[in-house]
């Protein structure tokens, strides 16, 4: 068996650092799914519908982002467009908590889309040698980034709204309950 050090010294060490920037990139998109639909919902105040149809209209902009990718790889090259596309897709994750304009939101959530995949063609064509083995690392690492990321947000997502509830049991008189405000969950009743 194969121990993952001698594993992973076989391969450039760009190689090296395009697996923990694809794990690191995957991981922080994927951690972004939770956290938009509690955002939507929440702080917007818009419907579950309405934040599953903006997380739609990313991915639909991801797969023009993969297309105009594979072009722009070609007229600018790989290191230009990866390090590009990060630092635009950065600057779009750091504007979207400062915005409470519905339209405003979709469209940045539709540039963090296109963004997000417009380096994936760069980063797949990038080695010579050992293409596929690299085209594979490349691609665990992304799934495993998904599977961290989204694990992640749902953790912080549960902490933070246990948190939310207790101060908010904490600020009431007593005697009062925190629930007293909130409709209750309609129950089905057996037919008679």
């Amino acid at each position: 068996m194969i121990s993952p050090t001698s594993f992973l010294q076989r391969y450039p060490r760009e190689a090296l650092f395009f697996l923990v920037a694809s794990f690191i990139n995957s991981s922080g998109s994927a951690f972004m799914w939770p956290l938009t639909t509690l955002y939507v919902h929440t702080i917007l105040q818009r419907s579950m519908t309405e934040a599953g149809f903006v997380l739609m209209v990313q991915s639909l902009a991801g797969i023009v982002g993969q297309f105009v990718g594979g072009t722009l790889f070609h007229r600018l090259g790989a290191k230009r467009l990866i390090v590009g596309a990060l630092l635009v897709q950065g600057l779009i994750q750091l504007s979207i908590p400062l915005t409470n304009s519905w339209p405003v939101y979709i469209a940045l959530m539709t540039g963090l889309g296109f963004t997000f995949n417009l380096s994936f063609p760069a980063i797949q064509a990038f080695w010579k040698e050992q293409r596929r083995e690299l085209f594979n690392i490349v691609y665990v690492a992304n799934n495993l980034g998904m599977a961290i990321g989204t694990s992640l947000a749902g953790v912080i997502a549960t902490s933070c709204g246990e948190q939310e509830r207790s101060m908010e049991v904490s600020i009431l008189p007593p005697g009062s309950s925190a629930t007293a405000e909130r409709p209750q969950p309609a129950t089905l009743q057996p037919a008679s």
